[in-house]
């Protein structure tokens, strides 16, 4: 996790996760009611959306493809190496028609929504990780970051931290 990116993601939006921590405060057993935070950190200035923890992929659609072990060795060597040698290098390995399909699959899914994706994998880790949060008292969050596929980082800050008087 980036630390100082979550940290300025909760000086900006500051105001909206105080409101957050009383409602989750309010919240005296872990239930899909739960708020969490979502954070749009897409353009300059990032904007807080609140979300049932149940509902989350209305705001973050769970995608069949993008857990896909091919589809996860693909955004790997992306990273490391770029697009196209990375599309490049799945086209023309051992598992090249099976990628082309994956691939074709995941592109469909972008196409029909311009919403963030996520797989359903990372879907159902948000969902028990704001189960641990709420144990803790904290709040679960989750950023979504510029990109092409955009990156979500998932956190959790304690309440006590963003109700703290700040005098």
């Amino acid at each position: 996790m980036d630390q100082q990116k979550v940290q300025s993601l909760v000086q900006q939006c500051a105001l909206g996760l105080f409101d957050l921590a009383c409602a989750v405060s309010g919240h005296p057993r872990w239930d899909l009611s739960l708020p969490v935070g979502v954070i749009d950190a897409r353009r300059t200035k990032p904007r807080l959306m609140v979300s049932a923890v149940g509902t989350i992929n209305s705001m973050v659609k769970a995608s069949p493809t993008i857990g896909h072990p091919l589809m996860q060795r693909f955004f790997q060597r992306f990273d490391e190496i770029g697009l196209d040698s990375a599309l490049e290098e799945a086209r023309s390995g051992q598992d090249a028609e099976a990628f082309t399909e994956i691939w074709q699959a995941y592109r469909d899914e972008r196409r029909q929504d311009e919403q963030p994706m996520w797989s359903i994998e990372d879907a159902t880790d948000f969902v028990l990780k704001s189960r641990e949060a709420h144990a803790d008292r904290e709040v679960a969050c989750l950023a979504i970051f510029p990109g092409d596929p955009h990156k979500i980082l998932t956190f959790s800050i304690p309440i006590a931290f963003l109700t703290r008087p700040d005098g």
